[in-house]
């Protein structure tokens, strides 16, 4: 396809001369003329030039107005190049400055044009190629943010209640020095005026900010860092925090301050076009690298929240900032608590050891019920809690929870006897099940928890209380659920307080035909298959 050349010039000898040099390019240019600047608008928006030529001789008045109007051409922009004779170079310095892509003068056209354009167009595209790569990476700058190198999160006071540790990496400072300099509110106008302004936007309009700030560290080493502010708000729809997270967009600040300069190096440019095409090579690889970097902070800012939370949850909070409790009406909530606590802490000197230790165990229960789809809710102490068939629904939870007790307690009699031999402290463990609804939802407003509520809960925990070190307990409901598969030992009433007489029975293992070993903790192949059909 030709590129049209478009010159702009009373002199019909310059005309001929720039028509002349681009015919020896056969089809490769094409050119039109004007003979003033009056009518370039019109005559722009007609035949859509891919460079403009400007005659010096028309006056510095005339070539400022050209370039003013191509200015004002929003979303084009055209290179422009000033011809002029040799005998008025030294005042070619008057319009250096106000725009122009390039000049040349009368007696080069005809050796130098055809190269001087090829120059203009492809260091024009290369720009356009790197405005769009800006504006792409401002969108990805936007998405990470939400899990960005550095978060905080921002009570309805304006107090900030919590840092990450990507908060000192980019301040390069901790929380108590940034609050010696700033104070201990973010509301308070003594902050930087549009850093104050953003804040109350979201903290009064409920609104999403994204702003720009610039730091210098004690190092007097300057940052260009990017904020998001999204407003957090109850489950009565009432502002409670923010969460402002904060990326270090330093090298795409110097990449666009290094695009601005490039009349500086116009000429040396010229003269070396392919160490200009390495640089802009080196200037993308550049931005692909700032892009890698950002979606790898985006995924470990992922990460840490979906350690906080379920997967569910976590993307609902982040889609819409808040997360509405939900009523599940069949789950299996499971305890699962160490005997005579106390008196194992005693056996420890070293409280390192000891936390190590138990440490080591719910990592193991993490593991138990993960393979089987139960979410862990939390910890308490030595009890730790979890849940099946929430926040993803499924049927078999009463199963897959039973059958996590009995993994869970095979390996903790497992590892007593090898304790005991070895002369250490032993641990033991109750487990107590129940089925039946619970609420699930967040909580808290200073830290994240995801929590459950109900009768449901307070029933496993009182089956739990009541069991036996080494065993697995199960109310009725949860009996009714599972008894096909598994073998029980006789019923165990228990006195629930608040709660009457329970009937509670205790788990002795899976039945022959569906287990895999002959003390029927590891169900068979035929087990399996019935679970996944749930």
């Amino acid at each position: 396809m030709s590129k049209l050349v478009l010159t702009i010039s009373s002199n019909k000898l310059l005309q001929s001369c720039i028509k002349d040099a681009l015919v020896q390019r056969q089809n490769s240019f094409c050119a039109h003329e004007l003979d003033s600047s009056n009518k370039l608008i019109e005559s722009f928006n007609t035949v859509k030039p891919s460079i403009i030529i400007v005659d010096f001789d028309l006056g510095v008045q005339a070539v400022t107005e050209t370039i003013c109007t191509l200015n004002s051409l929003n979303g084009h922009k055209i290179p422009l190049i000033v011809a002029f004779p040799k005998n008025k170079e030294s005042e070619i310095d008057t319009i250096i400055n106000a725009g122009i892509d390039d000049f040349i003068d009368f007696e080069s056209i005809s050796s130098l044009l055809i190269q001087r354009i090829n120059i203009c167009i492809h260091r024009n595209n290369e720009f356009a190629k790197h405005v769009e790569k800006s504006e792409q990476f401002s969108d990805i700058s936007l998405a990470a943010s939400q899990a960005g190198s550095s978060l905080l999160i921002i009570d309805k006071l304006g107090s900030i209640i919590w840092v990450n540790e990507g908060f000192e990496m980019l301040y390069e400072c901790d929380l108590s020095d940034f609050k010696k300099k700033f104070g201990d509110n973010v509301f308070e106008s003594h902050l930087n005026p549009r850093t104050a302004e953003s804040m109350k936007r979201c903290a009064q309009n409920g609104e999403y900010v994204v702003y720009e700030s610039l730091w210098f560290t004690k190092s007097n080493k300057r940052k260009n860092i990017q904020t998001s502010l999204t407003p957090i708000y109850d489950s009565n729809g009432i502002f409670s925090k923010m969460i402002a997270i904060e990326t270090d967009i330093t090298d795409l600040k110097m990449a666009e301050e290094a695009l601005s300069e490039k009349h500086h190096n116009l000429l040396a440019a010229m003269e070396h076009l392919e160490d200009v095409n390495n640089l802009l090579d080196e200037q993308k690889k550049e931005i692909e690298k700032q892009k890698i970097n950002l979606e790898e902070e985006k995924n470990k800012s992922d990460s840490l929240l979906l350690n906080i939370l379920p997967e569910v949850a976590a993307h609902q909070l982040k889609k819409k900032g808040f997360v509405k409790p939900k009523k599940y009406s069949d789950v299996s909530v499971m305890f699962a608590d160490f005997v005579n606590f106390s008196s194992l802490i005693t056996r420890y000197a070293d409280i390192e050891e000891f936390l190590s230790e138990l440490g080591s165990y719910f990592e193991i229960f993490e593991e138990i019920t993960a393979k089987r789809y139960i979410e862990k809710i939390k910890t308490i102490g030595d009890c730790y809690m979890c849940v099946g068939g929430l926040p993803q629904l499924n049927r078999s939870h009463p199963l897959d929870t039973v059958l996590a007790g009995l993994e869970i307690q095979k390996f903790i009699e497992e590892k007593a006897k090898i304790d005991e031999a070895n002369e250490r402290p032993i641990w033991r463990l109750r487990i107590g099940i129940h089925t039946g609804s619970v609420m699930a939802g967040i909580i808290g407003k200073k830290k994240f928890a995801y929590d459950i509520w109900g009768d449901a809960v307070n029933i496993a925990s009182r089956v739990e209380s009541n069991g036996t070190a080494g065993k697995v307990r199960v109310s009725e409901t949860t009996h009714e659920k599972v008894e096909a598969f598994f073998d029980f030992e006789k019923v165990i009433e228990i006195n629930a307080k608040n709660m009457g007489h329970l009937n509670t029975f205790q788990v002795k293992r899976i039945k022959p035909e569906f287990s895999e070993d002959e003390d029927g903790y590891i169900p068979n192949a035929a087990f399996k298959k019935i679970i996944a059909q749930y």
